[in-house]
C-alpha cells in the first residue's frame, strides 16, 4: 500500500517592504510565507481624473504601471495559501493597500485577515498574527477622500495655472496653503520697518545683574522711548528697596516621547536632514537591520499624531533608568489622558523597540546618519520616562521712583531627566543670596544696549512642520512630500536653511487666491482635515464631503474660466527684434513654458525662455525685458575658452550643465571629448578666484597639481588589503576618499588623513 504525504498549505502574509519579508518569515516560521506588494499596487490613472465626478465620484483604479508581475505572483501564492494576512503599514495609507490587495486577490471583506505591525520584533509580529481585524473600511474611505481631493484640486485648478503662468506649475490641496504661508511670511519680511530700542538691565551690588521689567506700573521690554531711559539714567548709584523677595519649589517636566511631526522638526534642527530624509531613515530603522545574524526593527512605526507608550515600554524603560541611574530618576509623571485624542492613537510614540539597544553598540554597526536619527530617538524616549527635574527659584523685585527691576535665580534639588538632557537655561547648585523685603540695594551700573527691531524670522522646514501641525494643515505624514513637492516645483529656494519664495511661487499663491479663495484659505483646509478625521471615526459621510467640497470648487472655477480667457488673449510684447527688424516677438506660452514668436505673418521664428527670469509685474504690464538675459545665455551655452587642450590640439570650453561646470572640446561633435572637472575647481569658479588672461580661463596648471597630488595619495595607499588591487581618490559628501579599484567585489574604503 503506497502512502501519499500531503504538504499543508502554508499562510500567506502581505506586507508592504521586501525589507522586511525575510525577518517577518523567520519569525513566524516554517507555516508562514512573507511576501512583499512594494507599496500601493492600484492608484488612480496618471493620464486622467479617474473620478466621475458626476457619478458620487466613483473612481477607477488600475494596476500602477510596472506593478503587473507583482500582482500575479500575489495571486499564485494566495491561490496556494492556507489563509492570506494582510500586514501592510499601519496607518490609512496602508489600510487602503490591503483593501486594494483583498480586491485583487478577490479575499472576502468580511474576514478577519488585516493585521498590524507596530514594530519589528518577536513580540510584536507573533502577537499581530494572533490578533487580526476585517479591514477598516472607515480608514479607507478616508484615505480614499484624501486621495480623491488632492486629485480634484490637482486636475482641475492646474489647467487654469498653466495658462495664466506656466505649464510647469500646479496645484495642491495643502501644498498651496503651505506656499501661501511661506509667502505671507516672507511679505511681512518685506513690510517691516525696523525701530530703535533700548535694552535696559541693572547691575545691583555689582553681584547681580536684573532687567527692567515695570515703569510707572506697566510692563517693560523695549524701550522705545529715549525720554524713559535717561530717567533710568538718573537713578545710577541709587538705593532701591527690595519689595518682593521669595523662594518657590518648582518642577519641570520631561519633554514627550517622539512624534512624527516632533521627529522631523528636532531632526531638521540638531542634524540637519530634511523632512524627506528624516521619513526615509526612520522606514529603515523600522524595518530593521542585521545584529549579529539576527534582523531586528529598532523603532516602532514612525509615522504616529500621539505621545502615549505603552505599558510594556513603560516597565522596560523603568527597569534601564533604575539599573543605570537609580530608582529615584523612574518618572513620577502621571500620564494625561487627552480629551481630544483621535486619530492614529493606535499607535505609539516612536521609540526604541529595545530600550537596552543603546546608540552607542550600535555605533559601528549602523550607517552614520541612521545612527544618529536613533540616537535621537533613544535619547528623547528615554529622557521622556525620566522623573522630572526638581528646583527652587529666588524671585527679587527692587523698586525706587516707580521704576522696577525683577530678576531671578534658579537652584537644583534634584536633576531628574536634566541627568541626561540639559537645556538652555543654566541652573546652579549653590545657595541663595541673603536678600529681604525692605533691603536697600545700590544700583552700582547701568547695562544700556541699543538695537533696532527685526523682522521675523524666515520659516525653516523645523518651524514650517511646526507651523503646519500648529494650524491643522495636512498630517505629519505628509509634511515631507509637501516640502519636497514646493522645492521640486522651484516655488521656493533655500537659503541659509530658510525657505524664501521665488518669483514663480508668489505668482502661483497670488493667482489661487485670486481665483480660489477656499482652497487658499487656512481654515478651510484645517476644517476639511478634521472632517477626513471624522470619516475614519465613522462620523463623516465621505461621499458626503466630496460633494460639499466639489460644488464650492466649481463655482470658483467658472468665474475663474472668464478671467483665463482673457489674460490669454492679451498681447505681450518683449524687447527682442523679429528678423524683419521692425517688429518685437511677443510672448506665448506652450507645452514646455514660455517662448518668443514673430506675430508676422510667414515667420515661425521661435527662442525658447526657459531659466530665463521674468519678472511678473512685466509680464501684468504687457511688456518684458528679455534681451540682455537671452544673449547672456546664449553666450554661457557657447562655453568659455580655458587654456586645457586636447591631445589633438583642439581647446576645451567650460560649460555649465545640470550638474555644474564641466570641459567641452570645441569639435565634440566630430571627437566626442567631454570632461568633468575636479570639485575644488568648480568651487573656485563659483568663488570667481579662477584667473582669466585675454578672457581665457587659466585652469590647465591647476588640474596638473591636483592630478599630481591624488597620484601620490595612491601611491602612498599602496593595494587594498582584501582583495590586492589599488586605490583610487573618489569624491563624496564629506571630500575626498579612497576606494578599491576592485569594486564591487570588493567595497574596501579608507580615509585621507588631513596632514
Amino acid at each position: 500500500m503506497r502512502c501519499r504525504i500531503v504538504m499543508a498549505n502554508k499562510n500567506l502574509v502581505i506586507v508592504e517592504s521586501p525589507a522586511k519579508a525575510k525577518t517577518i518569515e523567520k519569525i513566524l516560521g516554517k507555516n508562514y510565507e512573507v511576501a512583499a506588494s512594494f507599496g500601493h499596487i492600484c492608484d488612480l490613472p496618471k493620464t486622467k481624473m479617474g473620478v466621475d465626478v458626476d457619478n458620487d465620484f466613483k473612481t477607477s483604479y488600475s494596476t500602477i504601471k510596472g506593478k503587473g508581475d507583482v500582482v500575479k505572483k500575489l495571486k499564485m501564492q494566495a491561490k496556494n495559501a492556507n489563509k492570506v494576512y494582510l500586514a501592510s503599514d499601519p496607518d490609512r495609507e496602508g489600510e487602503a493597500i490591503a483593501w486594494h490587495i483583498a480586491n485583487a486577490l478577490k479575499l472576502d471583506k468580511g474576514e478577519q485577515n488585516r493585521i498590524e505591525f507596530h514594530e519589528i520584533t518577536d513580540r510584536a509580529i507573533r502577537e499581530a498574527v494572533k490578533n487580526p481585524r476585517i479591514i477598516d473600511t472607515n480608514k479607507v474611505n478616508a484615505q480614499q477622500a484624501r486621495r480623491v481631493l488632492d486629485r480634484l484640486v490637482g486636475y482641475e485648478i492646474s489647467p487654469f495655472l498653466w495658462k495664466l503662468i506656466s505649464p510647469n506649475t500646479s496645484a495642491g490641496r495643502v501644498q498651496s496653503v503651505a506656499l501661501k504661508l511661506i509667502c505671507d511670511l516672507e511679505d511681512k519680511i518685506r513690510k517691516f520697518v525696523p525701530e530703535k530700542y533700548w535694552d535696559v538691565k541693572g547691575n545691583f551690588e555689582q553681584s547681580w545683574t536684573w532687567p527692567l521689567s515695570k515703569m510707572d506700573g506697566k510692563k517693560v521690554e523695549k524701550i522705545k522711548e529715549e525720554s524713559l531711559v535717561e530717567r533710568v539714567k538718573l537713578l545710577q548709584k541709587q538705593k532701591f528697596t527690595v519689595v518682593e523677595a521669595k523662594i518657590s519649589k518648582k518642577s519641570k517636566r520631561p519633554p514627550l516621547a517622539l512624534k512624527t511631526s516632533t521627529l522631523q522638526q528636532l531632526s531638521s534642527s540638531y542634524l540637519g536632514f530634511s523632512a524627506s530624509r528624516t521619513m526615509m531613515l526612520a522606514q529603515k530603522l523600522y524595518e530593521g537591520i542585521n545584529i549579529n545574524g539576527n534582523h531586528k526593527g529598532l523603532i516602532t512605526y514612525m509615522r504616529t499624531d500621539s505621545t502615549r507608550i505603552s505599558q510594556e515600554a513603560k516597565e522596560m524603560a523603568k527597569s534601564y533608568i533604575t539599573e543605570t541611574f537609580g530608582k529615584e530618576y523612574v518618572t513620577d509623571v502621571k500620564e494625561k489622558k487627552e480629551s481630544k485624542q483621535k486619530i492614529q492613537d493606535a499607535h505609539e510614540a516612536i521609540r526604541p523597540t529595545d530600550v537596552y539597544v543603546t546608540p552607542e553598540s550600535l555605533e559601528k554597526i549602523l550607517e552614520k546618519d541612521q545612527w544618529k536619527l536613533y540616537k535621537l530617538i533613544w535619547e528623547r524616549f528615554l529622557i521622556s520616562e525620566l522623573a522630572s527635574m526638581k528646583y527652587e527659584q529666588f524671585e527679587v523685585v527692587c523698586e525706587r521712583e516707580e521704576v522696577q527691576f525683577r530678576g531671578s535665580m534658579n537652584k537644583i534639588l534634584f536633576d531628574g531627566y536634566y541627568k541626561v538632557f540639559k537645556e538652555e537655561e543654566e541652573l546652579n547648585l549653590e545657595d541663595f543670596p541673603k536678600i529681604e523685603v525692605g533691603d536697600q540695594l545700590e544700583l552700582s551700573k547701568l547695562e544700556i544696549k541699543e538695537d533696532m527691531t527685526k523682522p521675523p524670522a524666515r520659516l525653516t522646514e523645523s518651524s514650517l512642520v511646526k507651523m503646519l501641525e500648529t494650524e491643522g494643515i495636512g498630517r505629519p505624514s505628509t509634511y515631507a512630500t509637501i516640502i519636497e513637492t514646493l522645492k521640486k516645483r522651484e516655488y521656493i529656494v533655500m537659503e541659509k536653511r530658510s525657505f524664501i519664495p521665488t518669483e514663480i511661487g508668489y505668482e502661483v499663491k497670488a493667482q489661487l487666491e485670486k481665483y480660489f479663495s477656499k482652497i487658499m484659505n487656512v481654515k478651510f483646509t484645517a476644517e476639511l482635515e478634521n472632517e477626513l478625521d471624522g470619516v475614519e471615526l465613522g462620523t463623516e459621510d465621505w461621499i458626503s464631503l466630496l460633494h460639499r467640497f466639489y460644488d464650492g470648487l466649481k463655482e470658483e472655477m467658472e468665474a475663474c474660466k472668464e478671467a483665463v480667457q482673457a489674460e490669454t488673449e492679451k498681447i505681450i510684447l518683449s524687447d527682442v527684434l523679429c528678423s524683419n527688424g521692425k517688429d518685437y516677438m511677443i510672448v506665448k506660452t506652450g507645452r514646455f513654458g514660455r517662448y518668443l514668436a514673430s506675430p508676422v505673418e510667414g515667420d515661425s521664428s521661435k527662442i525658447s525662455l526657459k531659466n530665463i527670469p521674468i519678472p511678473m509685474e512685466q509680464l501684468k504690464q504687457g511688456k518684458v525685458f528679455v534681451k540682455e538675459a537671452l544673449e547672456e545665455s546664449l553666450k554661457k551655452k557657447a562655453g568659455h575658452k580655458t587654456d586645457m587642450k586636447t591631445e589633438t590640439g583642439v581647446s576645451y570650453l567650460l560649460k555649465e550643465g545640470r550638474f555644474g561646470s564641466y570641459l567641452e572640446s570645441e569639435n565634440f561633435k566630430e571627437d566626442g571629448l567631454r570632461e568633468a572637472l575636479p570639485a575644488e575647481i568648480r568651487k573656485e569658479l563659483k568663488a570667481g578666484s579662477i584667473e582669466k588672461i585675454d578672457g581665457i580661463y587659466q585652469i590647465q596648471e591647476k588640474i596638473r597639481q591636483i592630478k599630481e597630488e591624488e597620484e601620490k595619495l595612491i601611491r602612498e595607499a599602496g593595494v587594498c588589503e582584501k582583495c590586492g588591487k589599488p586605490f583610487k581618490v573618489n569624491r563624496g559628501r564629506w571630500g575626498k576618499f579612497l576606494s578599491c579599484t576592485g569594486y564591487p567585489e570588493c567595497r574596501n574604503i579608507r580615509k585621507i588623513e588631513k596632514k
